[in-house]
């Protein structure tokens, strides 16, 4: 479960156009009724001509990727909402000649994160907790190193709690079926990394403990309570807990490498990842996720806001905030065994792009990158 690092692209300016009053123009077009109609066709025409451009060249370049075995999963790239391009590509399942398409199911890994960061902002506005408790009101038999600890500080990666996924033998944990509570038994009495608040670092063990404290509040598991207040809500049919042992239509198999042969991945339970990084989805679903990010559908606005209000390091509530001149852009990428994934959003310039790969050796992360350079710097 990573974080990378990411840029953001600017938008082009649109010209500016001298405005007329209404008299005027009603003269111009009683005057010269073809020019007005041949100046909108030709703008209706290049605007189309741009978006199949886009798409064409953004294909071809995911197609040269999927045949160098640089590339298997699904993409989309929408604008205000409207989608651009949306694709599978490579194979969901080798075994049996199973394509990708954008209903494929994929682990998001990290990208879990955001979806955590949203079910505690729902507590909090429907009142059970708030970010600035702190943690031990929820922990039993707290640590005393993590009595100055807050939720706030579990959001943004600055309790300074090691995370899990660095320990040596963590490998031999995560194939193995568990429970949250083991899981943070693991890393409650290792010291912390530094005091509380004082610096960021990426800990998967933060996120596993808001999970936890999920569970404690809602008196439900976690993916039952994401389910409940996210995706259900918003019709995200093919999103939840990934559970290995559920029989799921469209669910991709992962991969991996062994030297340059390609291999199954070796199985996780996903019960260790938890909150910081179990959930699945789809590109499409991704997409409503996105949308409903501009609307008031899960929490008010103000509330909203804290989600991408950048703290230290760049690092919002499960969002990653940067620059790119003076755009602003959120993103977000994970890893796991057997996917790679990504997802940026640029706000003002309502973009949005998701990239879902079923190959853990992709960079998702560059292959993001490029499209969104691709889609305003042709």
């Amino acid at each position: 479960m990573t974080i990378p690092t990411n840029r953001c692209f600017a938008k082009p300016a649109l010209g500016r156009v001298r405005s007329r009053s209404l008299t005027d123009s009603a003269m111009l077009l009683k005057r010269k009724p073809s020019i007005s109609l041949i100046l909108f066709l030709t703008i209706a025409a290049a605007l189309a001509a741009d978006s199949t451009d886009f798409s064409s060249r953004a294909d071809a370049y995911l197609m040269k990727l999927a045949r160098g075995e640089q590339f298997s999963g699904a993409v989309l790239v929408a604008t205000n909402g409207e989608v651009m391009l949306a694709k599978g590509y490579g194979l969901a399942n080798r075994e049996h000649g199973i394509a990708n398409t954008t209903n494929t199911i994929f682990r998001l890994a990290s990208v879990t994160k955001q979806f955590t960061a949203m079910c505690v902002l729902i507590l909090q506005e429907e009142h059970k907790l708030s970010v600035t408790n702190l943690i031990c009101q929820y922990v039993e038999d707290c640590p005393e190193a993590w009595r100055a600890i807050t939720i706030h500080h579990l959001l943004t990666h600055t309790s300074g709690i090691h995370s899990f996924t660095d320990f040596p033998d963590n490998m031999r944990f995560e194939r193995l079926p568990t429970t949250v509570d083991a899981t943070v038994k693991r890393f409650r009495d290792k010291p912390l990394d530094f005091a509380p608040g004082t610096k960021m670092r990426y800990s998967n063990s933060g996120y596993v403990l808001l999970g936890y404290i999920i569970e404690k509040v809602a008196g439900k598991s976690y993916g039952e309570f994401v389910a409940e207040k996210i995706f259900q809500p918003l019709g995200m049919n093919h999103s939840g807990y990934d559970h290995p042992a559920d029989i799921l239509p469209k669910r991709a198999s992962g991969y991996s490498k062994l030297g340059i042969i390609i291999v199954n991945c070796i199985p996780f339970a996903m019960d260790t990842p938890h909150a910081a990084g179990a959930l699945r989805s789809t590109v499409a679903d991704m997409l409503i996720w996105d949308q409903a990010l501009y609307s008031e559908r899960l929490i008010p606005a103000k509330c909203l806001e804290a989600m991408f209000t950048e703290y230290k390091g760049g690092y919002c509530y499960g969002w990653v905030h940067g620059k790119f001149g003076s755009r602003s852009e959120f993103g977000h990428g994970g890893g796991i065994a057997g996917f790679s994934t990504q997802v940026i959003r640029l706000p003002r310039e309502k973009v949005y792009v998701v990239v879902l790969s079923n190959c853990d050796w992709v960079k998702s992360s560059d292959i993001a990158e490029e499209l969104r350079r691709m889609l305003f710097n042709p």
